[in-house]
């Protein structure tokens, strides 16, 4: 068992380290959105807009390796995630190493097993990496369609896997009171986890794009580092985009190694604000997920105590 097991992770070193095929490009690419039928479903009209953020961990939850699972318990451990997203009753969903069939991972695709699993009938799914081994990215789930997407990935950053972003525009009209709805741009994003010059570098390419993107603005991920690290790269976006970000300095917040870390967030344009914000404490990845209801700045119809819900700005 014990020469099973090293040769399998040699074999997973193997694919991370050394090139076995193509690589997806890195740059900007636009994609069509697949969308099962919504029938005249195509706008948002819940007064608050729900949001959850979770990395799938290709799988595996809390296994050493997905390559050391089999297919079935794949399939459950993503079964699991999709219950949990469905009872979460989320309006946009975002989900980072996020499968498309590969070798590693069962050889089915994880993004259609959980959004059918889970009833959400649209989504965009970006392959930032790609070799003989695995095909992975990140993921934007709705129940209404989006009218525009496109995927980036950053920058070659050997000798780790490519990261990146896809981005996502649905139409949101709260309590459908507005004249016209508005339109609302979401990204889930995955940032480099060994380097802090790579964090950085990914940061600046997204927000050299994040320039001609209008707001209202929502990015959720995993972004590999906290607030309180030295030269945080999520600080260095907070402050040069203007967004919100919601109680930097909670100790109840942590998303990885049992809460120990908090790599996970919930970024939002000035434009919006935080109504809720959570952590729930489930075993559905090496990833907690994050939860949060926003509303549009000035809604009426809301109601909302600014003394139970802090937020930090940049300005």
């Amino acid at each position: 068992m014990r020469i099973f097991t090293c040769f399998f992770l040699g074999l997973v070193i193997f694919g991370f380290l050394i090139p076995l095929g193509s690589i997806a490009s890195s740059g900007e690419n636009t994609v069509s959105p697949e969308c099962q039928d919504v029938g005249s479903n195509d706008v948002i009209t819940s007064p608050l807009l729900s949001l959850v953020t979770l990395n799938l961990a290709h799988g595996r939850k809390e296994g050493l390796n997905q390559m050391l699972q089999k297919t079935s318990t794949t399939r459950r451990n993503l079964e699991d995630i999709a219950n949990f997203l469905s009872d979460s009753g989320a309006d946009l969903i975002a989900l980072q190493e996020a499968d498309s069939p590969s070798l590693w991972s069962g050889k089915f695709n994880h993004v259609d097993f959980v959004a059918e699993m889970s009833h959400y009938p649209c989504k965009v799914h970006a392959h930032h990496a790609t070799k003989q081994m695995y095909d992975f990215g990140t993921a934007l789930l709705s129940r209404v369609p989006y009218i525009e997407s496109l995927t980036h990935t950053f920058a070659p950053s050997p000798p780790t896997t490519n990261k990146g972003f896809v981005l996502g525009k649905v139409l949101w009209n709260p309590n459908g009171e507005l004249s016209q709805p508005v339109s609302v741009s979401i990204i889930s994003v995955h940032l480099d986890f060994s380097r802090k010059s790579v964090r950085e570098a990914q940061i600046e390419e997204m927000r050299a794009m994040l320039a001609d993107i209008a707001t209202p603005l929502v990015i959720l991920g995993d972004f590999n580092t906290d607030w309180t690290t030295d030269a945080s790269a999520l600080k260095h976006i907070v402050e040069k985009a203007d967004l919100r970000v919601y109680q930097t300095e909670s100790n109840k917040l942590g998303t990885y190694k049992k809460g120990k870390h908090r790599l996970d967030w919930i970024l939002i344009s000035k434009d919006l604000e935080f109504v809720s914000y959570a952590v729930p404490q489930l075993i559905l990845s090496d990833h907690q997920p994050v939860t949060a209801s926003i509303r549009l700045v000035n809604d009426p119809s809301i109601q909302m105590d600014s003394s139970k819900h802090g937020q930090t700005t940049a300005q």
